[in-house]
């Protein structure tokens, strides 16, 4: 009964703080709460994946003679996203090219991807970003929509995978509770858990498509800690910007 109160209390804070859904529930927060709740991100995921897996059902059964344009579609789904989660991974996304392809040293790349103001890194990736995003889905929904379910899931594994494997670059902040409360267990926990999920609802495909991006997710995580000696909120919101869209770009491929 115990685990059960406390799944439900972290799930809350897990929706609460990662997206934009109205939840009425008051439940006590703390940093350690979320830190720990971080192993089930991918069910916020799947949570996202079916709204946007809804929205693009409803369209194209009941608007399909007005919207009939597969980019303005892909553009609408994509502000369905942003509706849903924010802009707290897209930000981290600017902010992380901004800082490592500033080919600084350490202290300074931090200072960088603390700064509010967006620099000509940041924007170049962030315009390429939506480019890609609006490509990549006007081609997913008409191969497999089933895949906008699944990127907002595997992306999220991003997250407790980088927190679990490595250390903070910083001295303090919030995503330091977050890393402390993650370990081996909650990699684990989550990559399983995405994995079941995923092959549930692609079946075998799914478990290559998990395969290729956890690739990636760790071959990144190693070259931002190379750089800056460990993760940032803001790596990890890159991190899992840059993994929903190789999932997209497999989903093409593995067709």
């Amino acid at each position: 009964m115990k685990y059960i109160k406390n799944f439900f209390e972290q799930f809350i804070i897990l929706i609460q703080f990662m997206t934009r859904i109205p939840i009425p529930i008051k439940v006590d927060y703390s940093e350690k709460k979320l830190g720990k709740s971080i192993k089930f991100f991918p069910l916020v995921g799947l949570i996202i994946g079916l709204i946007l897996y809804c929205t693009h059902f409803l369209i194209a059964t009941y608007l399909k003679n007005i919207l009939y344009s597969k980019t303005i579609i892909a553009i609408l789904l994509i502000i369905v996203e942003i509706m849903t989660v924010g802009i707290i991974h897209i930000d981290g996304l600017g902010d992380t090219f901004d800082g490592l392809f500033s080919y600084a040293k350490k202290e300074r790349m931090l200072e960088i991807m603390k700064d509010s103001r967006i620099g000509t890194n940041g924007a170049v990736v962030l315009i390429l970003y939506f480019i890609a995003k609006i490509a990549l889905i006007s081609e997913i929904i008409a191969i497999n929509p089933k895949y906008l379910i699944i990127f907002p899931i595997i992306a999220r594994l991003s997250t407790s995978t980088n927190a679990g494997l490595t250390d903070y670059a910083r001295k303090s902040g919030m995503s330091n509770a977050i890393i402390s409360e993650n370990g081996i267990f909650e990699v684990i926990f989550s990559l399983v858990l995405t994995n079941i999920l995923v092959f549930f609802i692609i079946g075998s495909k799914g478990t290559v498509t998990v395969f290729v991006a956890l690739l990636f997710i760790i071959l990144f995580m190693l070259n931002v800690r190379k750089k800056i000696g460990g993760i940032t909120g803001d790596t990890m919101g890159a991190s899992l910007e840059l993994t929903s869209i190789l999932v997209l770009f497999l989903g093409i491929i593995l067709r």
